[in-house]
């Protein structure tokens, strides 16, 4: 029964991210894509790959699946403005400045990630992790130093 409060979370973030997206436009025609047709543009050799949803990462607002390879570590970065995210698929730990340790979160869970504020993504080093990430305004990563 744990799972199903995690799984009305991840579903009432989503719904919330595609009716704000939706809002003034068009309904869109009926589509599924199974999980291993998704076409994935990979963002960085060796690093994490991602497949738009909705929008335009380069202007914002926009939703997207972020693929992370097994052991995967971002480093301390930063990033203009928040970012909303839901654990897809396997196991991740995200520190954020100044708040406490959360401990790793398994897939379901959900986070809001101030902008301007350090933080880092660690995918577990036994399977691959997706992130569902939601953000107004475009993306963007800025490498911080480690303190």
């Amino acid at each position: 029964m744990k799972t199903l409060p995690k799984l009305v979370a991840a579903v009432a973030v989503v719904s919330a991210f595609t009716f704000a997206a939706a809002k003034g436009k068009e309904s869109a025609a009926f589509q599924q894509t199974a999980y291993d047709k998704l076409t994935w543009t990979e963002m960085m050799p060796g690093g994490p790959s991602v497949h738009v949803l909705w929008g335009d990462m380069k202007k914002g607002p926009y939703a997207l699946l972020m693929k992370f390879p097994a052991g995967f570590d971002s480093g301390p970065h930063t990033h203009s403005s928040d970012y909303h995210g839901v654990l897809v698929k396997g196991r991740m730990t995200n520190t954020s400045e100044g708040a406490a340790e959360a401990g790793a979160v398994e897939a379901g869970s959900t986070w809001d990630q101030p902008g301007k504020v350090v933080h880092r993504n660690q995918c577990a080093p036994d399977a691959e992790c997706v992130m569902l990430i939601a953000q107004e305004k475009p993306f963007d990563f800025a490498p911080a130093k480690a303190k």
